[in-house]
């Protein structure tokens, strides 16, 4: 409103104040506000035009962009170059996939995740989606997926190092074995596994969390390595106390059981093996000993303990 009021008022003014000018100057200053005007007019023009030709310039430019991805994507997809060819035969590994690492971890599973990608162009393949399903199959630890352009794949596979093999209890059915890792990740025995060269753990169970398998293996490999040489001496290692482990070996065609505890294992089996002799004379029918006490070795017969 006020703007409206200085607007009206203005040409008053300057009438007012032409009046009382001289007659010379009258004309050159109305001349001068004419030409200031003029001039205006123009450059706020070309102020518009260069304000909203920017976002045309810019929307233009995405355009051609996008135009452009596309372009390149379609050629990535549809050019025969960039597929991932499959097995020339039924079971046999595919040329343009390198697969390295693999032990005892299933091929046929492995390349079962890499089932739609093949014939498919190699720029489809979600690298994180296939490592994802490569560790979900059994004996992978890790995975490496990467693309090697044009049609390449190379696919490296961590597997799990077994300690020992699991004898897990199922309610109502006889136990299963498998092999474990020291991450209490229990595995499937392959086919032609050597597992007379792995200690068995007992003391599992089928719902038991593997936080607790893993924590029970630890205590077992403790064991084994304190054992050093005479870990050979053991059939199987009762992990269900972790604070108290049971090792069991054969005895002549007897097997006994020795209530290790916790620590100092090789010195507690060592003194029992230098007095076996004395004990099977002493305690023939003592089938289990309790080694908890260093120096001291005490047969377990009918729930009684005997020096």
């Amino acid at each position: 409103m006020a703007r409206r009021i200085v607007e009206e008022e203005l040409p008053l003014l300057e009438a007012q104040q032409e009046e009382k000018a001289p007659a010379g100057e009258r004309a050159p200053r109305r001349a001068t506000r004419t030409a200031k005007k003029e001039e205006a007019v123009p450059k706020r023009r070309r102020i518009n035009l260069l304000y909203w030709s920017i976002p045309v310039f810019a929307l233009g430019a995405a355009f051609l962009v996008v135009a452009a991805f596309h372009r390149v994507e379609s050629f990535l997809i549809n050019d025969q170059r960039f597929h991932l060819a499959g097995s020339p035969e039924f079971g046999k590994m595919p040329e343009n996939l390198n697969l390295g690492g693999l032990q005892r971890a299933s091929q046929p599973e492995i390349l079962r995740v890499f089932e739609d990608d093949f014939g498919r162009s190699l720029y489809l393949l979600s690298v994180n989606a296939r490592r994802e399903a490569l560790l979900k199959v059994a004996w992978v630890k890790d995975a490496t997926v990467s693309r090697r352009w044009p049609n390449q794949l190379h696919v490296r596979i961590v597997e799990r190092e077994p300690v020992a093999v699991a004898q897990v209890n199922v309610r109502d059915a006889a136990p299963s074995f498998q092999m474990i890792d020291v991450d209490g990740v229990l595995l499937p025995i392959p086919r032609g596994e050597k597992v007379d060269k792995f200690p068995v753990l007992t003391g599992f169970s089928t719902n038991e969390a593997r936080e607790s398998r893993q924590m029970r293996v630890q205590h077992a490999v403790a064991m084994l390595n304190d054992l050093g040489p005479l870990r050979s001496k053991l059939a199987e290692i009762d992990v269900r106390d972790p604070g108290n482990l049971q090792a069991t070996l054969q005895v002549d065609s007897n097997a006994v059981t020795l209530r290790m505890g916790n620590k100092n294992f090789r010195r507690r089996l060592q003194n029992f093996l230098n007095h076996q002799e004395r004990i099977r004379q002493q305690r023939p029918e003592a089938r289990t000993f309790d080694l908890r006490i260093d120096g001291r070795i005490t047969a377990v017969e009918g729930g009684t303990n005997g020096d």
